[in-house]
């Protein structure tokens, strides 16, 4: 029985000695898992965080445009794979250089010298989409000509190349239509100075302009080059320290058709002096030359200070006004011709009339004086007639001016006339149509004063309201909630009106333009702030596209 004892007790050492003599596979000897990985994506970087791991010496992140899912050990081939090198210690975690708008696989693990690495961790979407971005800097006018644009950006930031697309119109549907892709290679040193100049461009054209990085697009910008310089036999670009003189004139005689560039931004005075007598005096444009005067596309518009007014020396094919502000600086008059003269065509486009106290164009003295065409584009005619003056005088049957036109035009704060072609002592001038193309008018017309005037009802042009707001009369009141003024409307043979509007303060003494359409809210209401110049379209009731374009309510 001892024996027996002995064998067994020999046995039962044994046997716990082979159970407890465990052996650990190490591949099941892992760290925890990182958990909580969220990622914070901007355009180009990402900030990760997760849960540190006891015993983890570094982690290891992977990042892939490709899904990571399902892969255990094995990194994808093009894959981004960080912090092997033991560099990632703790949360959070920059990522950098990424690509905007685009979608990136990410997953992270916890590693150690002594246990296998932990089994990957997903965050809950199991990827993150970084954010839009546009690296080029707003382009200004500075950066613009008439057949270059400059793009600037953040010096040293990873861009490949630059595309440019002419805007060729739109679609049915509103959509830009753009023509071919034009793509620049940046060099190193456009890279390294964050700019770069697009040249061979069209002038007044309008260009999407985008920046990448291999196939990432990383920006874009629209703008459009500026208009070119009207073509001429001569062309003088005058700077900050220049002016238009009489010398400078006559300097040009013999030359058929000159432009004359202002610097945008920059004050003129412009004003003649008589050669005989040393004193101020007109400046006058000999026979024979086309003038253009054009402000150059800037920040702000070129300011034309007149001392003194302009006057024509018998024939010219044209005169021509383009983007300048023109301010009665003394002159009392833009034109003031009282010899005899005949011009085609005189235009002004995009320019500003400011506190004119007398006219804008006269004829005077019974001059033979004939102007085929006289027109206004996309002009503000602001606070004219002080000096009891039309914006227009025309008042002798010795004047023939074929047409007169006002195209998407302002007319802010008239005092007199608007247009004056009678005098009872020098007859009627001769005009066959006088045109408001989709205009807008307030604080017009003077007191007892009219629109346009021809003397009677039975005499005089066709005048014509196309699409054009007629707001509040000069000195309108309101008594007892009716409206009425001293101004008058239309005196000529014959008036029409197209979806043309009047607003309730916008009345008539007496001959009324009665195929006005009755919108019945005032100005104040109508308009964004007419007593400080504004006359956007604010009254959501008012028919749309009526008026000047640059009221349009957005």
């Amino acid at each position: 029985m001892l024996g027996a004892m002995a064998l067994l007790t020999s046995t039962a050492f044994v046997s716990c000695e082979d159970v407890n003599d465990w052996t650990t596979d190490s591949a099941y000897d892992r760290l925890f898992a990182p958990s909580s990985l969220s990622i914070s994506a901007d355009a180009t970087d990402a900030e990760v965080t997760w849960k540190s791991t006891p015993g983890t010496e570094f982690y290891v992140i992977e990042l892939s445009t490709d899904s990571l899912f399902g892969l255990q050990d094995d990194y994808r081939a093009t894959s981004q794979v960080l912090g092997q090198d033991g560099s990632i210690t703790k949360s959070p975690f920059q990522l950098e250089d990424l690509n905007n708008s685009s979608k990136y696989f990410i997953r992270i693990k916890a590693c150690s010298s002594v246990k296998s690495a932990s089994n990957w961790t997903y965050p809950e979407k199991i990827f993150f989409t970084t954010k839009s971005e546009n690296i080029l800097n707003a382009i200004t006018n500075a950066d613009k000509g008439q057949d270059y644009i400059t793009l600037n950006w953040q010096a040293g930031l990873s861009v490949t190349h630059v595309v440019s697309q002419e805007i060729l119109g739109t679609s049915e549907e509103g959509a830009n239509l753009y023509g071919e892709e034009v793509v620049l290679q940046l060099t190193n040193e456009d890279i390294a100075n964050g700019t770069v100049t697009i040249n061979g461009l069209q002038p007044s054209t309008g260009y999407l302009l985008s920046i990448y990085n291999n196939q990432t697009c990383r920006g874009t910008r629209v703008a459009t080059t500026i208009m070119s310089l009207p073509d001429a036999d001569l062309t003088v670009v005058l700077d900050e320290t220049t002016t238009l003189t009489q010398d400078l004139i006559d300097s040009w005689i013999g030359k058929q058709s000159v432009t004359v560039a202002f610097m945008p931004g920059v004050e003129y005075d412009i004003v003649g002096v008589d050669p005989l007598t040393g004193e101020v005096a007109g400046l006058s444009i000999p026979t024979g030359m086309s003038l253009t005067l054009y402000g150059m596309e800037g920040d702000e518009p070129a300011q034309l200070n007149l001392k003194r007014e302009f006057i024509f020396k018998g024939t010219h094919g044209y005169f021509r006004m383009l983007n300048i502000d023109i301010n009665d600086a003394g002159a009392q008059y833009m034109f003031n011709q009282g010899t005899a003269a005949s011009i085609v065509e005189i235009k002004f486009t995009n320019c500003n009339f400011n506190d004119f106290a007398r006219n804008i164009v006269r004829c005077k003295d019974q001059a033979s004086i004939t102007i085929d065409e006289l027109k206004f584009d996309n002009c503000v005619i602001t606070n004219q007639g002080g000096g009891n003056y039309p914006i227009i005088g025309l008042d002798a049957k010795e004047y023939t001016v074929s047409n007169i036109e006002f195209n998407d035009c302002t007319f802010n704060t008239i005092k007199h006339n608007g247009i004056a072609l009678y005098n009872s002592g020098r007859g009627l001038a001769s005009v066959n149509t006088i045109t408001f193309n989709d205009c807008t008018l307030y604080n017009a017309i003077g007191s007892g004063r009219y629109i346009v005037d021809s003397g009677s009802t039975s005499q005089g042009p066709v005048v014509t309201f196309n699409n054009t707001i007629i707001g509040k009369t000069n000195v309108a009141t309101l008594t007892d909630g009716v409206w009425s003024s001293k101004s008058k409307g239309v005196r000529s043979s014959s008036v029409i009106s197209n979806n043309s509007y009047r607003l309730a303060d916008g009345v008539f003494d007496s001959n009324d333009i009665k195929t006005l359409i009755d919108f019945n809210a005032d100005s104040d209401a109508v308009f964004g702030n007419p007593a400080n110049d504004d006359f956007t379209i604010k009254d959501r009731n008012f028919p749309e596209g009526v008026g000047a374009t640059r009221w349009y309510a957005n």
